[in-house]
Protein backbone atom coordinates (compact mmCIF):
# COMPACT_ATOMS: atom_id res chain seq x y z
CA UNK A 1 0.00 0.00 0.00
CA UNK A 2 1.66 3.20 -1.20
CA UNK A 3 2.06 6.23 1.08
CA UNK A 4 0.34 8.37 -1.55
CA UNK A 5 -2.74 6.14 -1.56
CA UNK A 6 -2.85 6.14 2.22
CA UNK A 7 -2.56 9.90 2.63
CA UNK A 8 -4.51 11.05 -0.41
CA UNK A 9 -7.31 8.47 -0.62
CA UNK A 10 -7.77 6.37 2.51
CA UNK A 11 -7.06 9.02 5.13
CA UNK A 12 -9.60 11.56 3.78
CA UNK A 13 -12.28 8.86 3.62
CA UNK A 14 -11.58 7.74 7.19
CA UNK A 15 -11.63 11.36 8.39
CA UNK A 16 -14.91 11.94 6.57
CA UNK A 17 -16.34 8.82 8.21
CA UNK A 18 -15.26 10.08 11.62
CA UNK A 19 -16.86 13.44 10.91
CA UNK A 20 -20.09 11.76 9.83
CA UNK A 21 -20.09 9.81 13.09
CA UNK A 22 -19.63 13.10 14.91
CA UNK A 23 -22.62 14.51 13.06
CA UNK A 24 -24.74 11.65 14.36
CA UNK A 25 -24.20 12.99 17.88
CA UNK A 26 -24.91 16.65 17.03
CA UNK A 27 -28.07 18.69 16.64
CA UNK A 28 -28.61 22.16 15.21
CA UNK A 29 -28.88 23.56 18.73
CA UNK A 30 -25.29 22.43 19.40
CA UNK A 31 -24.03 24.97 16.85
CA UNK A 32 -26.07 27.78 18.35
CA UNK A 33 -24.44 27.18 21.73
CA UNK A 34 -20.88 28.40 20.90
CA UNK A 35 -22.24 31.70 19.58
CA UNK A 36 -24.07 32.20 22.88
CA UNK A 37 -20.61 32.23 24.49
CA UNK A 38 -18.55 34.31 22.04
CA UNK A 39 -15.66 34.63 24.50
CA UNK A 40 -14.91 30.92 24.01
CA UNK A 41 -14.73 31.37 20.25
CA UNK A 42 -12.61 34.51 20.64
CA UNK A 43 -10.22 32.78 23.04
CA UNK A 44 -9.79 29.70 20.84
CA UNK A 45 -9.36 31.72 17.65
CA UNK A 46 -6.85 34.06 19.31
CA UNK A 47 -4.74 31.15 20.52
CA UNK A 48 -4.76 29.59 17.05
CA UNK A 49 -4.14 32.72 14.99
CA UNK A 50 -1.88 34.77 17.31
CA UNK A 51 -0.35 32.66 20.09
CA UNK A 52 0.57 29.59 18.02
CA UNK A 53 2.78 31.46 15.49
CA UNK A 54 4.49 33.25 18.39
CA UNK A 55 5.17 29.88 20.02
CA UNK A 56 6.65 28.61 16.76
CA UNK A 57 8.92 31.65 16.56
CA UNK A 58 10.07 30.96 20.12
CA UNK A 59 11.11 27.43 19.09
CA UNK A 60 12.84 28.77 15.96
CA UNK A 61 14.88 31.14 18.11
CA UNK A 62 15.64 28.42 20.69
CA UNK A 63 16.62 25.51 18.42
CA UNK A 64 19.41 25.42 15.79
CA UNK A 65 17.09 24.75 12.86
CA UNK A 66 18.09 25.38 9.26
CA UNK A 67 16.22 28.25 7.57
CA UNK A 68 14.10 25.84 5.51
CA UNK A 69 13.22 23.72 8.54
CA UNK A 70 12.40 26.86 10.53
CA UNK A 71 10.15 28.01 7.69
CA UNK A 72 8.41 24.62 7.69
CA UNK A 73 7.70 24.87 11.42
CA UNK A 74 6.38 28.42 11.05
CA UNK A 75 4.23 27.27 8.15
CA UNK A 76 2.62 24.57 10.30
CA UNK A 77 1.67 27.18 12.89
CA UNK A 78 -0.27 29.19 10.30
CA UNK A 79 -2.55 26.51 8.83
CA UNK A 80 -6.04 25.74 10.19
CA UNK A 81 -6.89 22.76 12.37
CA UNK A 82 -8.85 20.76 9.83
CA UNK A 83 -10.70 17.49 10.21
CA UNK A 84 -8.05 15.88 12.43
CA UNK A 85 -8.58 18.35 15.27
CA UNK A 86 -12.33 17.84 15.02
CA UNK A 87 -11.79 14.10 15.14
CA UNK A 88 -9.69 14.30 18.30
CA UNK A 89 -12.20 16.67 19.90
CA UNK A 90 -14.79 13.99 19.24
CA UNK A 91 -12.61 11.20 20.63
CA UNK A 92 -11.84 13.11 23.86
CA UNK A 93 -15.54 14.01 24.24
CA UNK A 94 -14.88 17.71 23.88
CA UNK A 95 -17.25 20.43 22.70
CA UNK A 96 -17.69 19.33 19.09
CA UNK A 97 -19.67 22.38 18.05
CA UNK A 98 -16.98 24.68 19.42
CA UNK A 99 -14.27 22.63 17.68
CA UNK A 100 -16.04 22.70 14.32
CA UNK A 101 -16.78 26.42 14.68
CA UNK A 102 -13.10 27.18 15.43
CA UNK A 103 -12.02 25.07 12.45
CA UNK A 104 -14.43 26.95 10.19
CA UNK A 105 -13.16 30.34 11.42
CA UNK A 106 -9.52 29.30 10.91
CA UNK A 107 -10.29 27.86 7.46
CA UNK A 108 -11.85 31.12 6.30
CA UNK A 109 -9.08 33.32 7.73
CA UNK A 110 -6.03 31.20 6.83
CA UNK A 111 -6.06 31.86 3.07
CA UNK A 112 -5.79 35.58 3.83
CA UNK A 113 -3.44 35.49 6.83
CA UNK A 114 -1.07 32.69 5.78
CA UNK A 115 0.40 34.27 2.60
CA UNK A 116 0.87 37.63 4.32
CA UNK A 117 2.47 36.32 7.52
CA UNK A 118 4.47 33.59 5.76
CA UNK A 119 5.95 36.11 3.33
CA UNK A 120 7.18 38.12 6.30
CA UNK A 121 8.54 34.97 7.95
CA UNK A 122 10.49 34.00 4.83
CA UNK A 123 11.94 37.50 4.54
CA UNK A 124 13.10 37.43 8.17
CA UNK A 125 14.68 34.00 7.62
CA UNK A 126 16.49 35.27 4.53
CA UNK A 127 14.48 33.13 2.09
CA UNK A 128 12.72 34.31 -1.03
CA UNK A 129 8.97 34.78 -0.59
CA UNK A 130 8.02 35.50 -4.20
CA UNK A 131 5.05 33.66 -5.68
CA UNK A 132 3.49 32.49 -2.43
CA UNK A 133 -0.23 32.07 -3.09
CA UNK A 134 -2.64 29.84 -1.22
CA UNK A 135 -5.56 28.73 -3.44
CA UNK A 136 -8.52 29.89 -1.42
CA UNK A 137 -11.44 27.99 -2.92
CA UNK A 138 -9.48 24.76 -3.36
CA UNK A 139 -8.47 24.83 0.32
CA UNK A 140 -11.96 25.71 1.53
CA UNK A 141 -13.43 23.02 -0.74
CA UNK A 142 -11.15 20.33 0.72
CA UNK A 143 -12.02 21.33 4.27
CA UNK A 144 -15.72 21.34 3.46
CA UNK A 145 -15.55 17.86 1.94
CA UNK A 146 -13.94 16.27 5.00
CA UNK A 147 -15.52 18.34 7.78
CA UNK A 148 -18.78 20.22 7.37
CA UNK A 149 -20.37 18.10 4.62
CA UNK A 150 -19.96 14.78 6.51
CA UNK A 151 -21.11 16.44 9.76
CA UNK A 152 -24.26 17.75 8.08
CA UNK A 153 -24.84 14.30 6.53
CA UNK A 154 -24.56 12.70 9.98
CA UNK A 155 -26.96 15.25 11.44
CA UNK A 156 -29.42 14.45 8.65
CA UNK A 157 -29.11 10.74 9.35
CA UNK A 158 -29.72 11.44 13.04
CA UNK A 159 -33.07 12.99 12.18
CA UNK A 160 -34.02 9.87 10.24
CA UNK A 161 -33.09 7.36 12.97
CA UNK A 162 -35.09 6.52 16.07
CA UNK A 163 -33.65 7.27 19.54
CA UNK A 164 -33.39 3.56 20.28
CA UNK A 165 -31.33 2.88 17.16
CA UNK A 166 -29.10 5.90 17.89
CA UNK A 167 -28.44 4.73 21.44
CA UNK A 168 -27.39 1.31 20.13
CA UNK A 169 -25.45 2.61 17.13
CA UNK A 170 -23.41 5.56 18.43
CA UNK A 171 -21.04 3.68 20.81
CA UNK A 172 -20.28 1.08 18.13
CA UNK A 173 -19.59 3.71 15.48
CA UNK A 174 -17.33 5.61 17.88
CA UNK A 175 -15.23 2.50 18.50
CA UNK A 176 -15.15 1.58 14.81
CA UNK A 177 -14.03 5.02 13.64
CA UNK A 178 -11.42 5.24 16.40
CA UNK A 179 -9.94 1.87 15.41
CA UNK A 180 -9.97 2.88 11.74
CA UNK A 181 -8.11 6.10 12.49
CA UNK A 182 -5.48 4.34 14.61
CA UNK A 183 -5.02 1.76 11.83
CA UNK A 184 -4.46 4.46 9.20
CA UNK A 185 -1.97 6.29 11.41
CA UNK A 186 -0.08 3.02 12.03
CA UNK A 187 -0.02 2.28 8.31
CA UNK A 188 1.36 5.75 7.60
CA UNK A 189 4.19 5.19 10.06
CA UNK A 190 5.01 1.84 8.46
CA UNK A 191 4.86 3.24 4.93
CA UNK A 192 7.35 5.96 5.91
CA UNK A 193 9.74 3.51 7.57
CA UNK A 194 12.49 4.53 5.15
CA UNK A 195 12.33 8.03 6.69
CA UNK A 196 12.96 6.79 10.24
CA UNK A 197 16.58 8.03 10.35
CA UNK A 198 15.30 11.57 9.80
CA UNK A 199 12.95 11.18 12.75
CA UNK A 200 15.92 11.28 15.14
CA UNK A 201 16.83 14.87 14.43
CA UNK A 202 16.50 18.44 15.62
CA UNK A 203 13.44 18.73 13.34
CA UNK A 204 11.74 15.92 15.25
CA UNK A 205 12.46 17.65 18.54
CA UNK A 206 11.01 20.88 17.18
CA UNK A 207 7.84 19.15 15.99
CA UNK A 208 7.26 17.29 19.26
CA UNK A 209 7.88 20.43 21.31
CA UNK A 210 5.47 22.34 19.06
CA UNK A 211 2.76 19.71 19.59
CA UNK A 212 3.19 19.37 23.34
CA UNK A 213 3.67 23.05 24.13
CA UNK A 214 0.74 24.16 21.97
CA UNK A 215 -1.61 21.66 23.62
CA UNK A 216 -0.33 22.70 27.02
CA UNK A 217 -0.87 26.35 26.11
CA UNK A 218 -4.45 25.73 24.99
CA UNK A 219 -5.23 23.67 28.08
CA UNK A 220 -3.75 26.06 30.62
CA UNK A 221 -5.25 29.22 29.11
CA UNK A 222 -8.70 27.65 28.79
CA UNK A 223 -8.51 26.45 32.40
CA UNK A 224 -7.42 29.92 33.56
CA UNK A 225 -10.55 31.36 31.96
CA UNK A 226 -12.59 28.70 33.85
CA UNK A 227 -14.25 27.30 30.76
CA UNK A 228 -16.32 24.09 30.96
CA UNK A 229 -14.33 20.87 30.73
CA UNK A 230 -15.66 20.06 27.25
CA UNK A 231 -14.61 23.50 25.98
CA UNK A 232 -11.15 23.10 27.58
CA UNK A 233 -10.67 19.83 25.73
CA UNK A 234 -11.84 21.27 22.41
CA UNK A 235 -9.55 24.30 22.65
CA UNK A 236 -6.62 22.11 23.73
CA UNK A 237 -7.00 20.02 20.61
CA UNK A 238 -7.74 22.93 18.26
CA UNK A 239 -4.57 24.76 19.35
CA UNK A 240 -2.43 21.62 19.38
CA UNK A 241 -3.44 19.84 16.15
CA UNK A 242 -2.94 21.56 12.80
CA UNK A 243 -3.69 20.51 9.20
CA UNK A 244 -0.30 19.24 8.05
CA UNK A 245 -1.71 18.49 4.59
CA UNK A 246 -2.24 22.18 3.84
CA UNK A 247 1.30 22.99 5.04
CA UNK A 248 2.77 20.26 2.84
CA UNK A 249 0.78 21.54 -0.14
CA UNK A 250 2.16 25.05 0.35
CA UNK A 251 5.75 23.81 0.74
CA UNK A 252 5.88 21.15 -1.98
CA UNK A 253 3.46 22.54 -4.56
CA UNK A 254 3.22 26.30 -4.19
CA UNK A 255 6.75 27.15 -3.02
CA UNK A 256 8.50 24.17 -4.68
CA UNK A 257 10.66 23.70 -1.55
CA UNK A 258 10.90 19.99 -0.58
CA UNK A 259 13.30 20.89 2.22
CA UNK A 260 10.64 23.07 3.77
CA UNK A 261 8.06 20.30 3.43
CA UNK A 262 10.02 17.89 5.65
CA UNK A 263 8.84 19.51 8.89
CA UNK A 264 5.12 19.46 7.94
CA UNK A 265 5.57 15.82 6.92
CA UNK A 266 7.12 14.97 10.28
CA UNK A 267 4.40 16.96 12.00
CA UNK A 268 1.67 15.06 10.15
CA UNK A 269 3.07 11.80 11.52
CA UNK A 270 4.25 12.80 14.98
CA UNK A 271 1.39 15.06 16.06
CA UNK A 272 -0.66 11.93 16.61
CA UNK A 273 1.61 10.83 19.48
CA UNK A 274 0.76 13.63 21.98
CA UNK A 275 -2.80 13.82 20.61
CA UNK A 276 -3.48 10.15 21.30
CA UNK A 277 -1.75 10.41 24.70
CA UNK A 278 -4.09 13.31 25.50
CA UNK A 279 -7.06 11.24 24.31
CA UNK A 280 -6.15 8.28 26.54
CA UNK A 281 -5.56 10.63 29.49
CA UNK A 282 -9.01 12.20 29.06
CA UNK A 283 -10.71 8.81 28.76
CA UNK A 284 -8.86 7.52 31.84
CA UNK A 285 -9.94 10.59 33.84
CA UNK A 286 -13.53 10.07 32.74
CA UNK A 287 -13.45 6.45 33.88
CA UNK A 288 -11.93 7.44 37.22
CA UNK A 289 -14.63 10.09 37.72
CA UNK A 290 -17.40 7.67 36.80
CA UNK A 291 -16.02 5.05 39.18
CA UNK A 292 -15.79 7.62 42.01
CA UNK A 293 -19.38 8.72 41.43
CA UNK A 294 -20.57 5.13 41.47
CA UNK A 295 -18.77 4.46 44.76
CA UNK A 296 -20.35 7.51 46.37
Amino acid sequence: MSPEWLSQVLLPWVLASVMMAMGLSLTKSDFARPWRHPHRLLLGASLQILALPLLAWGLVMLLPLSPLAAAGLLLVSLVPGGATSNMFSYLVQGDLALSVSLTAIAAVLAPFTLPLVMSWNLDVLGLSSTGLRLPYWHTVGQLLLVTLVPVLTGMLLRRMLTPAILEWLLPKIKVLTGVAMISVVTALFVSHAQRLPSLFSIETLAVLLMCMLSMTLGYQVARRFRLPNTSVRAITVEVGVQNAGVAMMVAFTLLQQPGMGLVPLLYGLLMNVPAFLWMFTCLWRDRQLTAAQQRS
